[in-house]
């Protein structure tokens, strides 16, 4: 990984030029940095979690940006498909992405399209937009109902967030397992009722109503289906490994409903963004930290590290 110096290009109508105030680290970009996720493919400028000041625009029609501070969606979609035509622009078989197909928000200056722009509140908080929006969607499969108990696999930044909108469900139970001791500590200011260090525990509690497994990797999918209750629902949105063997017939037979989870709708990003607005993410508790770009390095590996001391590390250009 390595910061260059290059001249920003003029935004193509129907984009407009952000300079960039804040982008988050996402677990995804951490799998890409050891060079095990299929679609990231060096060389590549990352960074889908971000916020910035529009100070360009590329149509006069969007003159209207100038000077706001957006939170942006990173897909780009072909808007004539169905999926597009109905919100879900997640699904469009023509999909790219900002940070993977385009360059994205690890930089002083980023070209977007003008439909991907969300007026935000201008501190770092804004730049969760994208991963509330995911954890959101993830809940909205989750389907939770007043009295549930639910298990959240994995304490970073998805399942924290999720965490938090699974209180407002009116879950009763929230258990967050993870194998960082500081994750944990941190999902205690975000809703959980009990924490595991399955590192160090041995036996996860069982029969949840609710699974959510914000990691995605052989291990922890297998975990989500030992522990959700006969009739539960597990909603599988980490993305770590791209298989899993997983026993099916167990599953049919004990009427196991599970979805797959990706990225959000247009009114998933909206409804993200509002909450942000409002103060929903605004937690006295020191759970993400801000670094220069020129850090960029050292913080994905400290990431990496089962003791990180943050769920979230965020980028300054």
């Amino acid at each position: 990984m390595a910061v260059e110096d290059r001249e920003p290009e003029d935004p193509k109508p129907g984009f407009v030029t952000l300079k960039v105030n804040y982008s988050g680290i996402c677990g995804s970009e951490l799998s890409a940095f050891v060079g095990q996720n299929e679609l990231r493919k060096p060389p590549s400028i990352m960074g889908h979690e971000f916020t910035g000041k529009v100070v360009k625009v590329g149509s006069d029609s969007d003159r209207y940006l100038l000077g706001k501070n957006v939170a942006v969606n990173p897909l780009v979609t072909c808007g004539k498909c169905r999926y597009c035509r109905t919100g879900n622009r997640q699904l469009c078989p023509e999909r790219k992405l900002i940070g993977v197909d385009y360059p994205g928000g690890f930089e002083e200056y980023v070209n977007v399209p003008d439909y991907s722009c969300y007026e935000i509140v201008e501190k770092p908080e804004g730049s969760l937009a994208e991963p509330l929006a995911t954890a959101f969607r993830a809940v909205f499969h989750a389907m939770p109902e007043i009295d549930d108990r639910a298990l959240i696999i994995g304490a970073g930044t998805i399942g924290l967030l999720s965490t938090k909108l699974l209180e407002t469900y009116g879950t009763v139970d929230r258990v967050v397992v993870d194998i960082n001791d500081f994750r944990l500590e941190h999902a205690l200011h975000w809703g959980a009722t009990k924490v595991i260090n399955n590192k160090k525990e041995k036996g996860i509690p069982k029969d949840f109503d609710v699974v959510i497994d914000a990691v995605g990797t052989q291990d922890t999918r297998m975990m989500a289906i030992n522990s959700v209750a006969r009739g539960g629902r597990i909603v599988f949105v980490g993305l770590h490994e791209p298989q899993a063997a997983v026993p099916i017939n167990y599953m049919i037979r004990s009427e196991i409903e599970t979805y797959g989870s990706f990225c959000y709708s247009d009114d998933n990003f909206r409804r993200s963004v509002d909450l942000i607005n409002r103060g929903f993410l605004d937690i006295n508790e020191r759970w993400y930290d801000i670094r220069p770009l020129e850090k960029g390095e050292d913080s994905f590996n400290e990431e990496l590290s089962p003791e990180s001391r943050y769920s979230k590390i965020i980028l300054k250009p």
